[in-house]
């Protein structure tokens, strides 16, 4: 029994110093600007995502799949409410010729801002990824120390995504994790806007 027990141990060190060896890691600095000298961003959340379809499918639901297309899906509907907007306040004006304040006036104008406010929504920017999504997909996340830094230890190799907050917008660095460590600095020039990642997914 003693001899079962030590073959036990042996067998358990010997998975562990394995899957140790097989592990690799990826840190980096977190520049908030792409200038000379660039600014270090200290205190600041980076996460950590692995990659795999169920990501991937979360990720690109937000996003659209051809970037021309949405845009001028996005033009053709702001143009929409304007219109809507514009005919309302031309009803509001005539109501407004009989009695100010009555139901119906204050409806029409209500309806007008209602398209206003939409319209002025649907500024051709493609929609960003909310950040309650990346922490709930993120398997690790780490903050950036006083000089900027983070790491991620111990990774089984695999394709990962390292993603942060710069100049309020989500950016992110595919990185390719073996056994070895891997350096991803990350700065708004060298990385990428989260739906042009989700569509190389």
């Amino acid at each position: 029994m003693r001899k079962r027990g030590s073959l036990a141990s042996v067998a358990a060190i010997v998975t562990i110093s394995t899957l140790t060896a097989c592990a690799g890691s990826i840190e980096g600095t977190v520049y908030g600007t792409d200038g000379a000298p660039p600014v270090r961003v200290t205190g600041h959340q980076v996460f950590l995502l692995s990659m795999s379809d169920e990501i991937a499918a979360a990720l690109k639901s937000i996003c659209p799949a051809n970037a021309a297309t949405w845009a001028e899906q996005s033009r053709s509907e702001r143009a929409r409410l304007e219109q809507l907007a514009a005919a309302y306040a031309d009803s509001a004006r005539e109501e407004l010729a009989i009695r100010r304040g009555g139901r119906r006036w204050t409806s029409l104008v209500r309806e007008m801002n209602i398209y206003r406010d939409s319209a002025a929504r649907m500024d051709g920017r493609q929609p960003t990824i909310p950040g309650d999504l990346i922490e709930k997909l993120a398997t690790n996340r780490v903050s950036t120390d006083d000089g900027g830094r983070y790491e991620f230890s111990k990774l089984a190799p695999g394709q990962y995504l390292v993603v942060t907050d710069l100049q309020n917008e989500f950016r992110w660095i595919p990185v390719q994790v073996s056994r070895a460590k891997r350096t991803a600095d990350i700065t708004p020039r060298a990385s990428q806007a989260s739906c042009d990642v989700a569509r190389q997914l």
